[in-house]
């Protein structure tokens, strides 16, 4: 039982993860930080870009690693 619940905790948890980095993307210019990696003269890399893009990431990796937890679990 607690597996059931535990995984739909940590699905929200990871997919509150992901929203908080697609909302730090649509940051604006102004609130992005410094320039990491200038490509050409209207588009950079920011430090907020990294972070945003991590986020993404890590509620990504999260949401499978629960996926493939939960599923060994109940095919067991």
């Amino acid at each position: 039982m607690w597996l059931k619940w535990g995984a739909r905790l940590g699905t929200v948890l990871a997919l509150l993860v992901v929203i908080a980095g697609l909302v730090v993307l649509a940051l604006p210019d102004s609130m992005e930080g410094g320039e990491l990696l200038r490509l050409d003269a209207t588009h950079c890399v920011r430090e907020a870009d990294l972070l945003g893009a991590g986020l993404v990431a890590a509620g990504a990796v999260l949401v499978w690693l629960i996926v493939l937890t939960w599923q060994r679990k109940r095919i067991q």
